[in-house]
């Protein structure tokens, strides 16, 4: 499952995300049993709002590692994500 941490994260810099980022990778975002891998982040400038997505099998091993990590949320999401939709290719039979 991936989950979108959300954030309000005033004066937040790439150079902030990027440190994250790299304290994950350090980390190797292990959560007690649970495997948890940041996917990486999205910044809204204009708002100061970030999305960091994290891939894990549960919420509360999102929870302790963005904990660990100094990553802030205000919402966590579950996030479906199915991916690009598929072209049947012409001819092809459905």
């Amino acid at each position: 499952m991936v989950y979108p941490a959300e954030c309000y994260w005033p004066g937040v810099a790439q150079a902030d995300l990027e440190q994250v980022a790299e304290g994950a990778a350090r980390a190797a975002l292990a959560s007690g049993s649970s495997r948890v891998t940041h996917l990486g982040s999205l910044l809204a400038t204009a708002d100061d709002l970030v999305l960091c997505l994290i891939r894990a099998r549960s919420r509360a091993a999102v929870i302790r590692a963005s904990d660990r990590l100094g990553i802030p949320r205000e919402r966590l999401m579950e996030l479906l994500w199915p991916g690009p939709a598929r072209r049947v290719p012409e001819g092809a039979q459905k």
